[in-house]
């Protein structure tokens, strides 16, 4: 954040200088070593105290070190979505079922039936109007992105977002791991899959063009996808 400072009336210009609270982040920032291009469990464990509080996402990065938006996508990225509660849930599935007042849409049990149709289990499927109730809450759209600090939380009958350090972490080690694990095959295969593939390359054959048309060796058809 930058303020504007005219030196002078006669003067055409002005200088930015930057605000108290901007040198105050800046002198913050530094002081915590947190700014790695990797998030620690430590820093997931206060990602999640500072959204269980009501911290914004803002504070939260100015105490990591990060910018907003990696904390951003940190949550967003790792959130567990939990699924609305089913108990006591009405059988209409209508998102218009509040104002609805038809009746005898079936036709079934016309004249006889005098009661409305959103209070009959049969009128989602003969209803031309019918509209599937979203359990989707908008405020996931936005930041925070979750429900940690949401007051109305346990009453709420939508599907809920949580951020948790520990699967956080999990699922990112799991993510980690995997990349590193390179080819799953053996030094044995992998000196016979040399053999077969370099001198199609010496031949002048793409890298990228499947090996297994010009042989029909069962190892290249089994590590195709991997050398793709």
């Amino acid at each position: 954040m930058l303020n504007l400072v005219l030196l002078s009336s006669s003067i055409s210009y002005i200088i930015l200088v930057p605000s108290i609270r901007s040198r105050k982040e800046v002198l913050m920032c530094k002081s915590i070593p947190g700014n790695q291009k990797h998030m620690t469990m430590d820093q997931r464990i206060i990602i999640e105290k500072r959204l269980d509080q009501g911290n914004s996402l803002h504070s939260i990065a100015l105490q990591l070190g990060k910018d907003p938006t990696t904390i951003s996508k940190e949550i967003k990225k790792h959130r567990t979505i939990q699924e609305h509660s089913h108990f006591n849930e009405s059988k209409n599935k209508c998102a218009l079922i509040k104002d609805c007042k038809k009746k005898n849409i079936c036709e079934i049990y016309a004249p006889i039936c005098k009661r409305m149709c959103k209070l009959c289990n049969h009128c989602n499927s003969h209803c031309d109007d019918f509209i599937p109730r979203s359990y989707h809450c908008s405020k996931l759209d936005k930041a925070p992105f979750v429900c940690n600090a949401c007051s109305k939380k346990s009453g709420c009958r939508l599907d809920k977002a949580y951020y948790r350090a520990t699967i956080a972490h999990r699922e990112y080690r799991t993510v980690l791991i995997e990349s590193r694990t390179g080819i799953n095959i053996s030094p044995e295969d992998l000196i016979r899959l040399d053999e077969l593939v370099s001198p199609l390359i010496m031949q002048g054959q793409s890298p990228l063009h499947d090996p297994t048309e010009s042989s029909g060796d069962p190892l290249l058809r089994k590590n195709a996808l991997q050398l793709h």
